[in-house]
């Protein structure tokens, strides 16, 4: 499989302020971005800010077990944090273990209805699962929340591509060229443009959806 940004290990989502699939490009994210929600007392805040580091710390040496260990112990201490699901979300898509990732992404949604990154990753695990509509209506989702999601648009219009919906994977294409200020792999998205209106599209299978965690460096 393409892919045309860092891989997931190069790039953690620290949900405690220390933290990716999620398409590509888009500005980059502060590091501290995002935050947990929970609300602990600050023995507990600690131990959980502990236990997503050692998770992070493991997830980009490739240890996917070990992750896992640690995640599953933050979410002991915040069962309801959005961005611990998220996290082990991300985990089981590097599993392959599609169907259990979309639980743990429609858990975080469940909590943060408005959590957009999460909605994309959902797109993903549907994509990958083949579940093409519930892929659009997740993607679609991250887009009402974030009408400028550079990555949203970058796998919705691989994802059209793929339905034949030839009209709107352009549009999301030149959105996607839009918004991508020069950071994302604009020269593909024009490839796949230019191919779309001469007829000579082919749906670029080879290409992966991706989430956010992959295409930035930082972390959120």
């Amino acid at each position: 499989m393409k892919r045309l940004f860092p891989s997931l290990v190069a790039v953690i989502f620290l949900s405690t302020g220390c933290f990716l699939f999620g398409g590509g490009g888009g500005s980059q994210p502060a590091p501290h971005d995002e935050e947990t929600t929970s609300v602990k007392a600050p023995g507990e805040i600690s131990e959980l800010a502990k236990l997503i580091d050692a998770g992070n710390d493991y997830l980009i040496a490739g240890d996917l077990r070990n992750a896992t260990r640690e995640y599953e112990r933050a979410q002991e201490i915040a069962p309801d944090d959005p961005f611990v699901n998220n996290n082990l979300g991300l985990v089981y898509m590097e599993k392959e273990l599609f169907s259990l990732a979309v639980s743990y992404f429609e858990r975080a949604i469940e909590v943060l209805p408005y959590y957009y990154k999460a909605h994309n990753n959902l797109g993903n695990a549907y994509h990958e699962l083949g579940y093409r509509d519930l892929a659009e209506e997740a993607y679609e989702e991250a887009l009402k929340v974030k009408p400028d999601y550079t990555l949203a648009h970058w796998n919705l219009a691989l994802l059209l591509e793929k339905t034949g919906d030839t009209l709107d994977a352009i549009r999301h294409w030149q959105r996607y060229i839009s918004l991508s200020a020069g950071e994302g792999d604009i020269a593909f998205a024009r490839s796949r443009i230019a191919a779309l209106r001469d007829g000579t599209s082919t749906a670029p299978e080879e290409v992966e959806a991706i989430s956010e965690e992959e295409a930035e460096h930082f972390v959120e």
